[in-house]
């Protein structure tokens, strides 16, 4: 996975570099860009369904599905944040989303144990007409939900 996770970071700080904190839907346009480029396997926008107690709740839709190519080894979720950080609000989506993913009747969506947070930092500043952009764009975190445990694991 370090690979992947490289690979992840260089095109998001690119994409930072090059449109900055736009809309978050636009972000993930980029981003889908970029991992056609890589030819990494991906689907965008991908409906899961949420549960309660082994009840559907609704259905949501994650950002990213990547399935396993080089050194990653497992399908992983990425959600899109544009934020001043990652938060708990985001960490709850997505353990909502490991949680009920083995209850889903989609063979790709139960296999899913592990979520990326990928956070496109929303500080940029302009001030007396410079623009100051932080040192670290792009925040990541990778958690993975067992034993009913969400953990983080970078």
């Amino acid at each position: 996975m370090k690979k992947f996770l490289s690979s992840i970071k260089q095109v998001s700080e690119r994409i930072y570099d090059e449109i900055g904190c736009i809309e978050e839907k636009y972000l993930q346009v980029a981003l889908s860009i970029e991992l056609d480029k890589l030819k990494i396997p991906h689907l965008r926008e991908t409906n899961i369904q949420v549960y309660y107690d082994t009840h559907p709740l609704g259905l949501f839709e994650f950002d990213f599905l990547i399935y396993p190519h080089g050194d990653l080894k497992e399908h992983i979720i990425i959600e899109t944040k544009l934020s001043s950080k990652i938060n708990d609000d985001h960490r709850q989506q997505l353990k909502n989303y490991l949680r009920s993913a083995p209850l889903n009747s989609q063979e790709e969506i139960k296999k899913i144990k592990q979520g990326m947070l990928l956070n496109f930092k929303k500080v940029e500043k302009y001030k007396d007409g410079v623009n100051e952009v932080p040192d670290e764009k792009i925040d990541i975190e990778i958690w993975t939900y067992k034993d009913k445990k969400f953990k983080q694991i970078k």
